[in-house]
């Protein structure tokens, strides 16, 4: 069945998660689309992959969309906790 996508809305400020070999990475979120498949609708983000435009949840490794600074602030307290682990082992 094909997915019709209905409305495109920006999206500053988003970014998709992807898991890297346990680590995880962000890229940013190109739009949200209104998608309508098998009389369901739903919200999907899409992200350029290439010179193309496809949805972040079909490509490989997606875990979740998240607002960019959150994302930021997981990470920093990432890195805090890594600090402290080596300190501790110290």
């Amino acid at each position: 069945m094909q997915d019709n996508i209905i409305q495109i809305m920006p999206a500053a400020g988003w970014v998709a998660v992807f898991d890297e070999d346990g680590e995880e990475s962000a890229q940013g979120v190109v739009c949200f689309a209104l998608v309508e498949s098998a009389m369901k609708r739903e919200v999907r983000a899409m992200v350029a992959d290439g010179a193309q435009i496809g949805f972040a949840d079909a490509l490989p490794n997606f875990v979740r969309v998240q607002e960019l600074d959150a994302f930021e602030e997981d990470d920093e307290d990432e890195e805090e906790e890594d600090e402290e682990e080596e300190e501790d082992e110290a």
